[in-house]
């Protein structure tokens, strides 16, 4: 599940997985992302603005299909 809220993205994940996938995302270092919150199953990821907050969103789910 992704969910957008202004420039930040909620990313639910399976239980266990939100670190190693917040860490992938970091070393990628993604232009949409400004940095990355991590738990046990959701990741808090933060743009700079609203705009590219929903163009990560797109990229995630075209790498999610």
């Amino acid at each position: 599940m992704i969910r957008l809220a202004q420039n930040l993205i909620v990313l639910k994940t399976s239980v266990g997985s939100a670190q190693p996938v917040a860490a992938a995302v970091d070393a990628e270092d993604w232009p949409e992302v400004v940095g990355t919150l991590a738990g046990d199953d959701t990741i808090l990821m933060i743009s700079p603005d609203n705009r590219t907050a929903q163009q990560l969103v797109r990229r995630i789910q075209g790498m999610l299909e």
